[in-house]
């Protein structure tokens, strides 16, 4: 084939009007020659099924009678076709009654019962039953040979080649003659094409012998040429515009490098795969390593060991979704050192949309991971220290109630109005700082405690909060309903913790109708989130973030008493967790707090861990 295609368009004509022309000859007469083979087997099987039940009808007195010698007569008039090379007459118990053979040597197939007829490879054998009276006596086998077959495949064949070596001559004779009227036009662009591809003149126009497709390619062409002509003019133009354009971009490079270079943070570009091709002075500094050294050696071999996995993670991530990266991670200085770093860097992307390259920077943030580390420990000492004060001042303040009801019981009598006023005042005061002791001990502990992360059944936590709160429940008539709740990994008493305060609160700001707290959860991907409705007096929406600090309560009266620390030991709880706490709220409508919780164990750990640092 790559022969043909290179031999020129004249020769091709005629090779292509030859060959189809044989082509379309050859599988005519091969249609010809299968489709006379398919019928001439049917109706050589219909004849030989004719032929069989003749002999067989003709030879049922001989085997009624077992008379062979007038069954070899009747098979002897097989010798009128002169194809069929061996026929037998079989009795009930499969032996040879009698037997014809053309060439002399009897070589019939044994009876196998059945009436049919196959065609092996050289050969058809017949099998017909012989009936008396509808009873089967004897079989009949004929064996005919296929030669004729084959002969008449031979003398069509034979036809078919002559007829198509006559049609492949007349072809070549008329293509010979026909060609010059297509291959005239197309040899006449060829040549104005290859002028214009040696000179570059796109003023060359090719010249038009016809109005037929060649007409209209040669018009095409010569339209191509015109605009081909504009284009280059227009292509000089921009190239001009675009050396200029180069000129500008180098510039850019050397303004992006020259600020690179100036910046006291270390600076890396990176191509859109995530390999790294730049870094700035910077880095070479405090590597101790030239560029070179550092591309050849790989930037990853300057990250601790403890950093490199999640670092390596989070970056293909980024190079896979294009989103920024962000990490906090160590580097290894020259000296030996490792020092904290925080690393971003931003996908710069083209007019379509595609990445270009990657720009990041590496700061220095280890003098401020150090004051963080210090502040944590810190902020440890002050809640261990607010711990220890508030459990060590549990004793004073209950000896304070105590002695002061012993007082109260014993020297009702001698203490004038005034004294059991004051003594009064003094009850009260120690009975709302033991509250406030115990307010405070709760808060710090639950910043103290070990969290659990076991799966919890959530319902059966808010039935033992309910029965903790069954007399304020009475009291206020109040009623409280609840959906299907999940499992959460989250501890029990924390948990109850949360319910215990929200459901308290719910009954203690309730609006002067009968109370009504609705608790229910829904799925929200990979958190729980949990709700307590009330219809309650309500909240003001500027004091939505307000309620959940410490000691702040919006009413201050006798008849809704408490410290102002439930909220905040709710949000220090569901914070431990990773969760957060929020309410919806409108004064005189009632009230909504939402808090949520991990739906899987290793987000509650990943929270412990960063509670604990940070």
């Amino acid at each position: 084939m790559r022969i043909f295609r290179d031999r020129p368009i004249k020769q091709k004509l005629i090779a292509i009007i030859i060959v189809t022309t044989t082509a379309a000859q050859l599988l005519a007469g091969l249609g010809i020659v299968i489709a006379d083979s398919v019928f001439f087997r049917g109706r050589l099987q219909r004849d030989l099924s004719a032929l069989a039940h003749i002999i067989a009808d003709n030879s049922t007195a001989a085997l009624a009678f077992n008379d062979p010698k007038s069954a070899t007569e009747t098979l002897g008039a097989l010798r009128a076709r002169t194809h069929v090379v061996n026929a037998c007459i079989y009795r009930p118990d499969a032996t040879i009654l009698a037997g014809y053979s053309r060439q002399g040597t009897l070589g019939c197939p044994p009876a196998d019962g059945q009436d049919n007829i196959r065609f092996t490879r050289q050969d058809v054998v017949v099998s017909q039953a012989i009936l008396l009276h509808g009873r089967r006596i004897g079989t009949l086998m004929l064996v005919y040979d296929l030669r004729e077959i084959y002969q008449r495949v031979a003398l069509y064949g034979s036809t078919v080649l002559v007829v198509l070596l006559a049609s492949s001559l007349l072809a070549f004779l008329l293509s010979s003659r026909l060609r010059a009227v297509i291959a005239t036009p197309i040899s006449q662009l060829v040549r104005a094409t290859t002028l214009v591809s040696e000179t570059g003149d796109y003023s060359i126009r090719a010249q038009k012998l016809s109005r037929d497709e060649l007409g209209v390619l040669v018009d095409r062409f010569n339209e191509m040429l015109m605009g081909i002509q504009s284009r280059d003019n227009d292509l000089k133009k921009a190239l001009l515009d675009r050396e200029r354009a180069l000129l500008e971009v180098d510039k850019e490079r050397e303004r992006f490098r020259f600020m690179a270079e100036s910046m006291p943070q270390k600076v890396f570009t990176a191509k859109p795969n995530g390999e790294p091709d730049y870094f700035n002075r910077q880095w070479k500094e405090f590597t101790g390593l030239s560029l070179e050294e550092i591309t050849d050696w790989g930037w990853t071999q300057f990250v601790h060991p403890g950093d490199i996995e999640e670092n390596l993670r989070l970056w293909k991530d980024a190079i896979n979704t294009g989103d920024p990266f962000h990490f906090e991670h160590r580097f290894r200085r020259s000296d030996g050192t490792y020092r904290w770093h925080l690393t971003r860097a931003h996908a710069l992307r083209d007019s379509s949309g595609n990445i270009s390259m990657w720009i990041g920077s590496n700061t220095d943030i280890h003098e401020q991971k150090e004051k963080e580390e210090a502040l944590r420990r810190a902020n440890d000492d002050l809640q261990q220290f607010a711990y220890s004060a508030s459990h060590d001042l549990q004793e004073p303040i209950r000896n304070v109630v105590v002695y002061s009801e012993v007082v109260a019981r014993r020297y009702h009598s001698v203490l004038d109005a005034d004294g059991q006023q004051f003594l009064g005042f003094l009850k009260e005061g120690g009975r709302r700082l033991a509250t406030l002791i115990n307010d405070l001990l709760a808060y710090t502990s639950a910043g103290m405690v070990e969290i659990h992360a076991a799966p919890v059944d959530s319902a059966n936590v808010l039935k033992y909060s309910l029965s903790g709160l069954a007399e304020a429940i009475r009291e206020s008539n109040a009623t409280v309903t609840y959906d299907e709740l999940p499992e959460v990994f989250m501890g029990e008493a924390h948990l109850q913790q949360v319910f215990q305060n929200l459901i308290g609160n719910a009954l203690k700001y309730r609006d002067k109708g009968q109370p009504r707290i609705h608790i229910s959860a829904f799925d929200r991907g990979a958190t729980w989130c949990f709700s307590v409705k009330d219809n309650g007096i309500g909240i003001d929406p500027q004091y939505k973030e307000k309620i959940f600090g410490v000691f702040k309560r919006l009413h201050h009266d006798r008849q809704r008493s408490g410290t102002g620390i439930g909220l905040a030991i709710c949000q220090r709880v569901v914070e431990r967790y990773g969760g957060r706490i929020w309410v919806e709220s409108e004064p005189g409508k009632g009230s909504t707090f939402f808090f949520t919780v991990p739906r899987h164990a290793q987000a509650v750990r990943s929270a412990a861990v960063e509670s604990s640092t940070g």
